[in-house]
């Protein structure tokens, strides 16, 4: 009886659905299908901190391979087509009747009359590059069709898909896993690492006016700070972490959706990634501690709000998720961050407060050029450079530096050192410059740059004034540079004369030293035919199809980069 009872228990256990997530109701839980035909997998999840955004989508494994069959996750219309050689690559579009929009993206190629459609269109508009709307009844598909195959295009690290599911009519993202797709998740996040600022000049953290790093220790959703000695705080503290989240099918690090903070048992700082518009992601730089990103690539969140962050993740806080600390008493501190599976994890640790040590030198003073304020337009100028920031550009205020260095080796201008890197901007900023000399048969072929030490970085440029004048998004080093080199067109597997009539493409390396390819044009006996650009692995190629006639045929390719440069390649191929 009791050996029957046993295996009656596991039997259910057997049957009982894995945790899937928790149902809000708020949205649709069975409506979706999964975009693929084998069990989900994730290298990527909704609201993943990245540099500049945070992740919009899912990514979806697919064994490292490329061509796996993509469906629609329901019924509905291909409702926008995008094609580019960097960001999603090929994606598809599809609006569904429940209010939603879904998007696949990385693709490998289109399915079918979509492939087709697509197709056509690249011919009509004689352009790789496709940014389309389709009207509702054009392109219709029903929930299960192959709508195209995972690939790797785009700005893709590896063969994925990645997917999303949007509002149609505000097109903000939300995490597709709130819809009930099924991804085992047991598995609580870990925390790694604490981080706690001073936060002003009188603050100090064990009597020092620098941030502290604490490695972490624990596991199963339990977690405390390595170090046994007590750790000392005094005045205006701000706490940051860093956490990471597993699937149970995947040991790919994924971001963690909700973290909160409470000090003495009172809520302090909390953030929940639900969903969000892309107009907020770049405000995860302000979230994230971007020094310590830009140094060593490690993602330690901080549990503050800068004034100029308008993100609206956030939850209660109180003081901006500052503490101040004053009195002679310990205080309990609590990390709880949790998944969307009700798996959470928490670290608690304890810090000892004491009384500022009377009035001390201000030990942060100002040592820039000028204060720049959030929230307000902020112009800084000098003879040979201006830079202007929009009122939204700044997250906090800033006590702005400026350097300027003699021109180095290949530059026409003194190196500006506007600020520095480890300081984020959230808009695009008006950056000119003035060179020391330039001859004037180089002037069409003059740029901005980026300067890493001897490397350059296009920022593109034109003339105004006298003054070379750009966009950029960072602060930086910044100088004048010459591009007077055309692109090199080298061939991978083909040469004038060549018989092609077994082979399936034209394939051709493409690069350019400084300014970047602007654009490419093939034709086959005088017509345009459809190249592909693949730009991380500088490939461009030509599927062989009904434009390359039987007999001889002559190709020409122009690649042209982005101050006007141009080289060419010809050749006569036989089918």
């Amino acid at each position: 009886m009791i050996k029957f009872i046993i295996t009656a228990i596991l039997s259910w256990m057997v049957l009982l659905p894995a945790n899937t997530g928790v149902d809000s109701g708020k949205y649709p839980r069975n409506y979706f299908r999964s975009p693929v035909d084998f069990p989900i997998s994730l290298s990527g999840s909704f609201g993943e901190l990245r540099r500049n955004h945070f992740h919009s989508g899912i990514d979806i494994r697919t064994g490292g391979e490329v061509g796996k069959p993509i469906r629609a996750v329901a019924d509905g219309y291909i409702s926008r087509v995008f094609i580019n050689q960097a960001g999603f690559g090929k994606a598809l579009y599809l609006t569904h009747t429940n209010g939603y929009t879904t998007v696949y993206g990385h693709l490998l190629r289109f399915n079918g009359a979509i492939g087709q459609w697509i197709k056509n269109q690249q011919y009509e508009k004689e352009s790789f590059v496709l940014d389309m709307q389709v009207s509702e009844g054009l392109l219709k598909v029903k929930k299960g069709d192959i709508i195209a195959y995972s690939g790797n295009s785009g700005a893709s690290g590896g063969p994925h898909l990645h997917f999303e599911i949007r509002v149609s009519g505000s097109q903000e993202v939300i995490n597709p896993l709130e819809f009930g797709f099924d991804v085992p998740d047991n598995t609580p996040p870990k925390i790694t690492a604490l981080k706690i600022y001073p936060f002003d000049a009188m603050a100090l953290v064990n009597f020092a006016d620098k941030a502290m790093m604490l490695p972490v220790t624990g596991s199963g959703g339990t977690y405390s700070v390595k170090t046994t000695d007590t750790i000392k705080v005094s005045g205006n503290i701000i706490f940051g972490l860093e956490t990471t989240d597993f699937s149970d099918n995947s040991g790919m690090k994924n971001g963690v959706p909700s973290l909160s903070l409470s000090v003495d048992n009172e809520q302090i700082y909390s953030h929940h990634l639900e969903k969000f518009a892309f107009a907020n992601t770049r405000y995860v730089n302000s979230l994230l501690d971007y020094p310590l990103l830009i140094q060593s690539n490690r993602k330690i969140q901080r549990s503050y709000v800068a004034p100029n962050n308008k993100n609206d993740i956030y939850g209660k806080i109180k003081n901006r998720g500052i503490v101040n600390f004053s009195d002679n008493k310990a205080h309990k501190v609590v990390y709880t961050v949790s998944d969307l599976f009700a798996n959470s994890s928490r670290l608690v640790f304890w810090v000892k407060s004491h009384p500022p040590p009377g009035r001390r030198p201000e030990t942060k003073t100002q040592h820039g050029v000028q204060i720049m304020r959030c929230g307000e337009e902020n112009h800084f100028a000098r003879t040979d450079v201006m830079m202007d920031l929009p009122r939204e550009a700044l997250y906090e205020d800033l006590d702005f530096e400026y350097l300027s260095d003699a021109p180095i080796p290949g530059t026409y201008a003194r190196i500006h050192h506007l600020q520095n890197e480890y300081t984020p901007l959230h808009v695009n900023c008006s950056l000119a410059i003035k060179p020391t000399s330039i001859p004037k048969d180089l002037m069409d072929k003059a740029l901005i740059v980026a300067v890493d030490g001897h490397k350059f970085y296009a920022k593109g440029g034109s003339w105004e004034n006298g003054f070379l004048k750009t966009q950029v998004k960072d602060f930086g080093d910044y100088s004048i540079a010459v591009d007077t080199d055309p692109p090199v067109i080298r061939p991978v597997n083909l040469k004038s004369g060549k018989i092609v009539s077994r082979m399936n493409s034209l394939m051709f390396k493409i690069s350019d030293n400084l300014s970047g390819i602007k654009s490419y044009r093939g034709t086959m006996n005088g017509k345009w035919v459809l190249m592909d650009y693949d730009a991380k692995n500088s490939l461009l190629s030509y599927i062989i199809d009904e434009h390359m006639p039987k007999g001889k045929n002559n190709f020409h390719l122009v690649v042209t980069d982005a101050v006007g440069n141009k080289s060419s390649y010809d050749a006569t191929l036989v089918r």
